[in-house]
Formats: C-alpha cells, structure tokens, sequence
C-alpha cells in the first residue's frame, strides 16, 4: 500500500520542462555520436586516396593562413591535421571508445529523465570521459588549447545544468 502511494507521488509531481529539454539535447548529441561512429566503424577507415585528398585541401588551407599571416591557426591546423592522422592509425578503436562514451551518456540522461539522482553522478563521468577520451589515442601535446578548454566549458554547462534538476530527482 505503501509503494503505491509513493509511486502515485511520483507521478502527480510532473517533470521539469528543462530536464526534458537538457536530456533531449543529450540523446541527439549522443545519438549522432553512436550513428557516426558505428556507421565509422562499418564503412571502414577511409582510402589511402581519401586520406591524401584530405591532406591536400588542409595543406592548401595552412597554405592561405600562412600567406595571411595567421601564426595562430596555422599551428591549430597543423595539431589538427596531427590529431586526424593518429585518429586514422587507431580508427575502429577511436570510433569504438566515442560509441561507448557516448552510451554512458545517453544511459546516464536516461537515468535523470526517470528521477535518478545516479544519472547526474554517471553524467558526470560521461562528461569527464567526453573530455579525455581523445587522450587514449592522441599525444596531449598535439591536442589545440581551444578543443581542450571548450570541452571542459561544454562538459561543465551541461553538468551545471542537469545540477539546476537536483531537487526534483529522488534517489
């Protein structure tokens, strides 16, 4: 009789709007990142040809840079063009760890859609992982400052956030 009353109290006690917008906006984020990266996966690492093209069309583009005396992002394009290179020498395993996180994430959304407060601490490590991941496979002296600190401020916001729901959440 108790769980009764306690679950009908869950029920009359609705939803926050902005929960449901924040995990909304989490499962297409996540959901996108599980497509690409199992349809990476199935598709294959690209061609040794498409891998050249790439190169060519970044080389061109540091080229312009260069020429326009952009130091800046001559050397971000050359840590980025780094960062492809050593995403393509572990490409199934880079896509694999990305679909994993990004599971954690969407299960942990999962979690705080239902009012587990457990989804907010696996958010958490979903954040903390989005953010380092890309450690597993790329030098940290490779990795741009700016793709550093702006997934550290995403992660955070969200993390903020989902914190603002709290109170509404049960156990």
């Amino acid at each position: 009789m108790e769980n009764e009353q306690l679950e009908n109290n869950e029920q009359d006690v609705k939803r926050p709007t902005f929960l449901l917008v924040l995990c909304i906006l989490t499962f297409v984020n996540t959901g996108f990142t599980v497509l690409g990266g199992l349809m990476g996966m199935l598709s294959g690492k690209p061609s040794a040809e498409e891998i050249k093209d790439s190169k060519v069309q970044m080389a061109q583009s540091i080229d312009q840079l260069e020429k326009l005396n952009m130091d800046y992002w001559v050397d971000v394009l050359k840590r980025l063009d780094a960062m492809t290179d050593a995403m393509y020498a572990n490409f199934v395993a880079y896509n694999g760890v990305a679909v994993v996180v990004a599971l954690i994430g969407a299960f942990a959304a999962f979690l705080m859609f239902q009012a587990k407060k457990v989804g907010f601490h696996v958010y958490i490590v979903y954040s903390f992982l989005y953010v380092i991941q890309a450690y597993l496979f790329i030098s940290p002296e490779i990795m741009p400052a700016f793709v550093i600190i702006l997934n550290f401020i995403i992660a955070g916001v969200f993390v903020l956030l989902y914190s603002r729901n709290l109170s509404w959440m049960n156990k």
